[in-house]
């Protein structure tokens, strides 16, 4: 049984926590680099501010924000929604930037994050799924993804490429998931 911590406050993260954000962001890519899609290095150059698009400020029908979880005043956890921009694809959404800092793991923020992302998309007007890529090696995410009622549709070999040094490449899948709203 994962014990909740309810000293955890979950909302969705403004313009004033960017700086909070990136900072647990470059902290997330550089602890599971396997995990996301973008690098520490192209990212850590990156301001704060540059991050404002992601809080779906200008997304007149919803479906696109960053929620974060706090400690107190500190940022612990985040997750990330994003409507699709095309008309073809707009019923659909990504969820992305899943994390819960290590120091705070085990206590039921990750779940809570992954189900307040779902209860903001199901307000958001004509969304009708959600869809996500999470690394196939990745039990507990997957774990957790299926328990908030994801399905895997999919799998992507070799979506991420690491290179650790000349000769030193490693290759990661990652399994599409879908959860239709």
């Amino acid at each position: 049984m994962v014990e909740t911590d309810t000293s955890v406050r979950i909302a969705r993260i403004a313009a004033a926590d960017l700086s909070a954000y990136k900072n647990l962001r470059d902290e997330a890519l550089r602890l599971y680099p396997d995990a996301f899609d973008a690098d520490l290095d192209s990212e850590r150059a990156r301001p704060p501010e540059s991050y404002l698009g992601r809080l779906g400020l200008s997304e007149t029908l919803g479906g696109s924000f960053l929620m974060g979880a706090w400690v107190g005043s500190e940022l612990v956890g985040m997750i990330g929604l994003e409507r699709q921009s095309q008309q073809k694809l707009r019923h659909s959404a990504e969820l992305n930037s899943m994390m819960v800092h290590p120091r705070h793991t085990g206590k039921g923020i990750g779940i809570r994050l992954v189900e307040a992302a779902i209860a903001q998309a199901r307000q958001a007007i004509g969304l009708e799924q959600i869809v996500l890529r999470v690394s196939a090696s990745s039990e507990s995410a997957i774990r957790l993804y299926e328990r908030a009622g994801f399905q895997g549709c999919g799998v992507v070999p070799h979506a991420i490429k690491l290179v650790d040094g000349p000769g030193q490449v490693r290759y990661f899948d990652k399994l599409t998931m879908v959860l239709i709203l």
